[in-house]
């Protein structure tokens, strides 16, 4: 059986990440049983070379089902009407709906909006430069995630949407709602599937009136792509291009909001590491590489076998759900050497928090990009950062997020 704190979202918000308890499932039970009563039942793996091999094989493990593990008394009826996303779709249908977007964001994309991204990197250290020497306590002290983290991602991500922006901060409400369903700032305990279908709801109402709009009007951005893309020849229908921009707009800033959060806290913490970076800018590539593993800020994704399967000396029956642990897979000893160290030389780094094969982030360009300009821009302009307080954690076990993180901005 599992250790049931490895799952615990309780245990995610006063403690962060379970390493220690990853650590001896991977020795111990690195396929194990998990079933607390309170969510659906699953296998977790937590072993790198059992998650890669589950995420290769799309016909014995598939997403249709789900890729989150439910409460069991918020289960949706199966016959439930549901909006498509990518994340949830399988072979053939997903690939033909990847290949709507994949032009744009392929490499030579993002890297054409990098000089952009640096731009609205140095707006926002001036602005917040600005702002601290007017803090009531004129001690420079801001919240990091809502001053800086959540506003690159979510500008960037708006911006090649379409969507206007004076609409970001209630787009971050909304956002905050659905991946923080079960914490008590952003969802409800109790209630969290009824906090995530209130905001989604909202969601789809905004970005259907918006789709309506391009319809009407295209212009140059991907709400306007999905409204011309064809898939066999046939255009996509509202729903589908709802799922898509959800999914973005989701997507597209959480991830890379919470590994800047997440970023800047390791090298707060890792004083010798972040002096290095300073003073050695070239070290950035493999810098930025080694936070991703680090962070991992999803911390799961959920498969759900076709057939009777044996993982790690255990038999995956069919219908059963498999969890596979991004965190612990990125600490697994038999592929990083010392992963409990912070390395921001290291090489290789064949880390998974983008997931891999057909499912891997298609933004993942994206998010390096913008990754490796905050922290540039931020090292360069506020060297001295630290923290002005405890760190505030999200109560989730799918999103390792950071709600608040007071820091000082010392140059």
């Amino acid at each position: 059986m599992a250790d049931h704190a490895c799952f615990d979202p309780d245990r995610f918000a006063s403690h962060g990440y379970p390493h220690d308890i990853w650590a001896r499932m991977r020795r111990d039970t690195p396929v194990a049983w998990h079933d607390d009563g309170i969510r659906q039942p699953f296998w977790a793996i937590t072993r790198y070379g059992h998650v890669t091999d589950v995420g290769k094989d799309s016909d014995s493990f598939i997403n249709a089902p789900g890729v989150t593990i439910l409460r069991k008394d918020q289960m949706i009826a199966a016959d439930a009407p549901r909006v498509p996303l990518l994340l949830t779709m399988d072979p053939p249908e997903h690939h033909k709906s990847r290949m709507v977007l994949r032009e744009r964001f392929k490499p030579s994309v993002m890297r054409a909006l990098e000089e952009h991204i640096i731009a609205r990197c140095r707006e926002i250290a001036d602005e917040v430069a600005a702002a601290r020497v007017r803090t009531a306590e004129g001690d420079g002290r801001i919240d990091f995630v809502e001053a800086i983290a959540m506003r690159l991602p979510l500008d960037v991500i708006l911006e090649l949407l379409g969507v206007p922006g004076e609409d970001r901060d209630q787009m971050y409400l909304w956002s905050n709602a659905v991946i923080g369903s079960e914490d008590p700032e952003y969802g409800s305990v109790d209630l969290p599937r009824e906090a995530i279908v209130a905001a989604q709801q909202a969601m789809f109402a905004y970005f259907a009136r918006f789709i309506a709009a391009r319809r009407a009007s295209p212009r140059e951005d991907l709400v306007s792509l999905l409204v011309e893309a064809r898939i066999d020849g046939a255009p996509l229908n509202d729903r589908e291009i709802l799922g898509f921009c959800f999914l973005l707009a989701i997507a597209g800033n959480e991830t890379t909001r919470n590994a800047t959060s997440g970023a800047m806290l390791a090298l707060i913490e890792n004083p010798a590491a972040r002096a290095a970076l300073t003073a050695d800018p070239a070290l950035m590539p493999t810098a930025v590489e080694e936070l991703l593993r680090w962070v991992t800020p999803i911390v799961y994704m959920a498969r759900t076998a076709t057939r009777d399967v044996e993982i790690g000396g255990q038999t995956v029956r069919a219908g059963e759900k498999v969890v596979l642990f991004y965190p612990s897979a990125n600490r697994d000893e038999s592929v990083f050497e010392a992963p409990s160290t912070l390395d921001l030389a290291r090489r290789p780094n064949r880390h998974l928090t983008f997931g891999f094969g057909r499912h891997s982030c298609l933004g993942n360009d994206l998010a390096r990009i913008e990754l490796r300009a905050v922290l540039t821009e931020l090292l360069a302009r506020f060297p001295g950062m630290e923290l002005a307080g405890p760190v505030d954690r999200l109560r989730s076990n799918f999103v390792g997020g950071i709600k608040h993180m007071p820091v000082v901005l010392a140059p």
